[in-house]
């Protein structure tokens, strides 16, 4: 083993390079699994709102509120299709099991 301090110098550069990467790594998989979640979760709500819309309609009786019910089914429809677009192209999936759990799976 060498003692000459600047025979070490590099390996503990190397090994701080290969600890900053490993970190950075790390974080970009957790934010980009906090991206994909967010997602996930804007696209339930966007159903959501869209189910929501459609009640909304099927029970107006003014008529004045009838296209303000359908521009509002509209908008969410728009919005559901366009969220899931998104996921698709990213290649995320949702199962949701029976007792409501979702599991998001990435497809690379």
């Amino acid at each position: 083993m060498s003692t000459n301090l600047a025979d070490r110098e590099p390996k503990k550069n190397k090994q701080l390079e290969d600890i900053m990467d490993c970190l950075l790594n790390s974080m970009r998989g957790t934010r980009e699994r906090d991206e994909n979640t967010e997602l996930i979760n804007t696209i339930l709500k966007a159903k959501q709102e869209m189910n929501d819309a459609q009640n909304y309609f099927d029970n107006v009786t003014a008529p004045e509120l009838v296209d303000h019910a359908i521009y509002r089914m509209e908008a969410a429809k728009s919005q559901y299709v366009y969220l899931l677009k998104l996921a698709k192209d990213k290649g995320l999936s949702v199962t949701i099991q029976p007792n409501g759990d979702k599991k998001v799976v990435q497809n690379l």
